[in-house]
């Protein structure tokens, strides 16, 4: 641990990849040590060239509460956190919330906008998707899902993107899919933060992965990430339909920012800590 990490002022970022890249830029610019807490060592890696900043750290770690109360409670907790999570990963943003909350640490919650659904379908439910008919199905909405979905419209019409991890190809082929029937890969988003998708939507991979598929439908989140502005262009192009599942309403009380106002309030929190 570099020396910096002894001073009292450290932020601690719990990120993804592409808010989080772009988050971390942010508050290093503002000349405070920054912790990135992620979920995998890939993920670690998306970091780049940040890694060799000495005010910079990232530790790869999927969080229990009992591994945030001794991050918040130790020696030399961090003057301010910042959840860049997943919109869609409420357990852990209620986790640092509430957390934040009983140890007095300034917490902001990093929101993403809200994408207009334009032609897609948004549903509120997984249970909304059961009854497609004959269509066939590409799901982009994780592997905890595939299960029900592979056992809703059966293993031939579903086809899924998962993330390329041994827990996801384990539960993808214990939902009963064929192998040539999933694509793990990273999701379209960032490199070092850089977000690189072609012109041409109909040129991506993606785009490949429907029509080798047949694909009549895609399932994703309704993230208001790269990811989802992509199946839009994607689907938009082939003339696939697009089924979103809506994003999860937050806790209410958190102190919130966007990429406009991040900053300036980490300004403001940094200007006013706890006592």
């Amino acid at each position: 641990m570099v020396r910096s990490w002894r001073r009292r002022n450290w932020i601690w970022l719990v990120a993804g990849t592409e808010d989080g890249v772009w988050a971390a830029r942010q508050l290093l610019a503002l000349s405070v040590p920054v912790r990135v807490q992620v979920v995998s060592p890939g993920a670690c890696r998306a970091y780049g060239p940040l890694t060799a900043n000495p005010a910079f750290q990232c530790q790869a770690m999927a969080l229990t509460p009992g591994d945030v109360h001794r991050v918040l409670a130790g020696p030399t907790p961090p003057t301010l956190v910042v959840d860049a999570t997943h919109p869609f990963a409420l357990r852990i943003t209620r986790t640092l919330h509430a957390a934040c909350s009983a140890s007095a640490i300034p917490y902001l919650r990093l929101q993403r906008p809200q994408l207009e659904p334009g032609a897609a379908t948004v549903v509120d439910r997984l249970e909304a998707v059961q009854d497609l008919g004959p269509s066939s199905l590409l799901t982009a909405v994780g592997s905890r899902s595939l299960a029900r979905l592979v056992g809703w419209h059966g293993p031939q019409r579903t086809a899924a993107r998962i993330l390329p991890t041994a827990t996801a190809l384990q539960q993808a082929l214990a939902a009963g899919l064929p192998p040539e029937r999933i694509a793990p890969l990273q999701p379209v988003s960032t490199s070092h933060g850089e977000i690189h998708l072609p012109s041409d939507p109909g040129t991506s991979l993606e785009a490949a992965l429907c029509r080798h598929w047949a694909v009549d439908v895609v399932l994703a989140r309704q993230s208001g990430g790269t990811p989802e502005r992509h199946w839009h262009r994607v689907c938009a192009a082939l003339g696939v339909s697009l089924w979103l599942l809506l994003r999860p309403e937050e806790p209410g009380g958190m102190a919130g920012c966007t990429r406009e106002t991040l900053s300036r309030r980490v300004q403001e929190c940094l200007q006013n800590p706890r006592p």
